[in-house]
């Protein structure tokens, strides 16, 4: 899974919570989502971060180490 597909598959997450909080509206379902919305940008900005620094991804380093064997 790259590290843009991690993004999609948290803010997915997040979309599916505000389709429960949409549905009935708990407390709990609204801290989770407030949670998990700190979680993506902190990640979203840590990828943006690594692309612009053309920092290698673990993918991206599997990969030459199996190209290595």
């Amino acid at each position: 899974m790259t590290d843009t597909e991690v993004v999609e598959s948290l803010h997915n997450a997040w979309v599916a919570l505000a389709k429960q909080y949409n549905n009935y509206h708990d407390e709990g379902v609204r801290c989770g989502m407030n949670l998990l919305a700190k979680v993506i940008g902190k990640v979203r900005s840590e990828v943006e971060e690594s692309h612009r620094q053309k920092q290698i991804t673990m993918d991206e380093w599997i990969a030459i180490l199996q190209k290595g064997i």
